[in-house]
């Protein structure tokens, strides 16, 4: 059945443009945002390749922000597959998360741990055009499922405003704080670099991004015999007998609150 995608009023888009380089066109962005997509919960935040992502917008709840913003902000991001995606390719669009996460991620402990647990729903993710120093990302997703918005409807209506957002993006005139370098990867760089191997740690950072055994041997084009030995040693190593373990002690490598 056909869905109109189009918006049934120009009016929140034509009363974001009369705010572009005010203090309001923040507030403004999520009243329209939120007035073509009811119930949405969104996250606007700057992502960098050598510090920590800022987060300039959102409208979550207090709880869902410690649940959610916090842990991210303090490390999770770097297992993201987004942000990975991002990193690696830059691109500008509108995305889902089947479009780009690795082959396994659905049964990650990531996965398991930030979307399921959190009761996150059909996350969609705009890139936008940036500088040097970074890129504009903005998360939409429903921490409760919609009656009437799948995520096919939501990621064709996204991809209809994509150019005007874009363009109202641009023109904002941002004004960037803090700009401190941090090194992005620091954290998985370092994770366990003095107990395992270069290859080890290289299989590691793949099993705490999503990847399941098949797509890291396909990846690293090395057998998943290969893959197995190279997931064993890491374990013995590591002092550790699962998945949810090594997890854990990257988020503790992290300074990142569990509970």
């Amino acid at each position: 059945m056909h869905t109109e995608i189009a918006p049934a009023s120009l009016a929140p888009l034509a009363r974001l443009l009369a705010a572009i380089n005010s203090e309001q066109f923040l507030p403004q962005l999520r009243t329209c945002l939120e007035a073509y997509f009811p119930g949405i919960d969104l996250v606007l935040c700057r992502l960098h390749t050598h510090r920590r992502p800022d987060i300039l917008l959102h409208n979550l709840s207090d709880r869902q922000r410690r649940k959610t913003l916090q842990p991210y902000c303090a490390g999770m991001y770097l297992l993201d597959p987004f942000y990975q995606y991002w990193l690696n390719r830059a691109p500008q669009g509108v995305f889902t998360l089947d479009e780009i996460a690795p082959g396994g991620f659905r049964h990650s402990e990531y996965f398991s741990t930030y979307y399921t647990e959190l009761g996150l729903h059909d996350e969609l993710m705009c890139f936008f055009a940036g500088d040097r120093m970074g890129a504009l990302a903005f998360s939409f997703g429903f921490y409760q499922r919609p009656d009437s918005l799948d995520k096919q409807t939501l990621s064709a209506q996204m991809q209809y405003l994509f150019p005007l957002l874009q363009a109202l993006l641009e023109q904002h005139q941002w004004q960037w704080q803090g700009q401190q370098e941090e090194n992005a990867r620091h954290g998985l760089a370092t994770f366990a670099a003095e107990l395992l191997s270069e290859r080890e740690q290289e299989i590691t950072q793949l099993i705490l991004q999503g990847y399941s055994s098949k797509a890291i041997a396909e990846h690293l084009s090395i057998s998943p015999g290969t893959v197995k030995n190279h997931r064993k040693h890491i374990y013995s190593k590591l002092a550790i007998n699962s998945q949810a373990t090594l997890f854990q002690l990257f988020l503790q490598h992290q300074g990142v609150a569990t509970d």
